[in-house]
This record gives structure tokens, sequence and C-alpha cells, in this order.
């Protein structure tokens, strides 16, 4: 547990995996005072089935009350997502859209959240964890991690179609924007550079890009990245590794800053939404 002072700290993010816990403290100075995760003794593959026990253990050993912070954001992590064109969206029929396409889950295990760029994004958020966080958060909106990220790239597009994608572990998020309008979201498990490839060139199949005028971009670490980067260079005229410069003072704990570059997205995509 990091020793973390007392007194009223800026903002807290929050970030759910399936088999981790980690939190980032910000102040106002743009210092990150406090950055860790915690992996959860027994990771699961459903969210269903991590323990909300040790999740309140998690929160009372590292000091994390509600009110200790002027804000805090809650972003969770997973496969079982989609998006509805809010022209398209039945309220009425909200739980059948993932249904669909994650058959199996529950009606008590799902919620939706309208984003700005007029999406409904559906996605399992399970009654047990969600009591829980509510009460140790109780006027916290929690989102599926793939709304920040979508609001963050959103502002780094042109007209040209533009596809990104964004190595985390094993996991990648693929984003595609056409004349600057999210047509394209999805989260694969893609462990190696052949299967980051394969779903990129999917991707682009599917959407019908050309490839001597989309953008590629991608962002992960260095070695996650230049091995993909090297194989898309035999099919697209324009990649690009984004460089993430933040701005931050970071821990010494830090290392590698791409750790952190969720949360720069989950910060300022809800500064974002509150100016």
């Amino acid at each position: 547990m990091k020793d973390i002072a007392t007194d009223t700290l800026n903002e807290l993010s929050i970030l759910l995996r399936m088999d981790s816990f980690a939190f980032m403290i910000i102040d106002q100075s743009n210092i990150v005072s406090v950055f860790e995760r915690i992996p959860f003794k027994t990771p699961q593959r459903n969210f269903r089935y991590i323990d909300p026990v040790e999740l309140l253990s998690i929160v009372q050993n590292n000091n994390l009350r509600y009110t200790r912070f002027e804000k805090v954001h809650i972003s969770i992590d997973h496969s079982l997502f989609t998006y509805v064109p809010a022209e398209l969206y039945d309220q009425d029929g909200w739980f059948d859209y993932l249904n669909f396409v994650a058959a199996g889950v529950t009606k008590d295990d799902v919620v939706n959240s309208a984003m700005p760029a007029e999406k409904v994004c559906i996605y399992t958020y399970p009654l047990g964890v969600r009591k829980l966080m509510s009460t140790l958060y109780p006027t916290t909106q929690v989102q599926h991690l793939s709304e920040s990220l979508a609001v963050f790239l959103g502002r780094e597009v042109s007209d040209d179609p533009t596809l990104f994608y964004l190595v985390h572990g094993d996991a990648g998020y693929i984003f595609v924007f056409e004349n600057k309008e999210l047509t394209l979201v999805n989260r694969y498990h893609a462990p190696s550079v052949k299967d980051r490839l394969y779903y990129i060139l999917l991707t682009c199949k599917h959407r019908r890009l050309n490839p001597r005028k989309a953008y590629i971009k991608i962002t992960g670490t260095r070695d996650a990245v230049d091995g993909l980067q090297t194989e898309l260079e035999k099919y697209f005229i324009h990649i690009q590794q984004i460089n993430w410069k933040n701005g931050w003072r970071l821990p010494l704990s830090v290392k590698n800053p791409m750790e952190l570059f969720e949360f720069y997205c989950i910060h300022h995509a809800n500064n974002w939404r509150n100016v």
C-alpha cells in the first residue's frame, strides 16, 4: 500500500479490469502523486465473478474514500460492449443490442450511457460490483473505457479516414474515424503481432478503407508497436506511432509513461465533458 496523505486531493481515476484494480491520483499542478495497479488474487473471465469484498479491501487499504477527492472517474475495461447510433437506439430494446453480440449476459448486469458523438454505449457492469461502487462513490459516473478513449482520440483526427490501434497486453482496441465521425469500435484478444495485423486488415476490409489514403495510428509499449509497424508498412502508406507527451510529473515507480496512457485519456475526456 502506498503512503497517501490524508488531506483532500484533487482527482482520482480508477480503472477496473477482470484481472486488476488500477488507480491514479493527480493534483491541480499535474503531478501524479500515486499510480498503482493491484492484481486481483484470482483473475476472472467475467466481471460478474469479481469479489466485492476484495474490491472494498483495496479501496480501504489504499485510503481511497470518496470525500478525499474533488473528482472521481471510474472506467471498466472488457470486451462485452457495443455501440448504437443515437438515432437508431430503441430505449425499450436496450438489452437486446448487447445480448445479440454477447449471448448469455443477464439483464441486471447491463447498463448504457450516451456519448457526446451521438452514440450509445451498452456494456456489462455486474449488479454486485455496481452496488458496491455506487455506495463507495455515490455521485460518480462510471463508463466503459472505450468511451473515454473514443472521446480523446476523436480530437486527433482529420477528414481523412483514420484507424487507431491501442495495444494493452494481450488486448487491443480498434477505433475507426471517417470524416471525423466514429464509425467502428472493437476490442480483441490479440497477443501477437500476427493477431494484431489480422484484426487491422479485417477492419480495413470491413470499412473499405483505401490503404493509400487511410491513416493507421498505433500506440503501446515500444516492443509491442515496433514489430507491428514493420508489418503494417507492407500494406499501408500512412503509419504513425502516437508519441505521447503528457506534461505530467510521474512517480519514480513509473518506468514507462505508456502505462498511464489510458488514464491520460480518462482524465482529459472526462474533464472535456465538463467544459
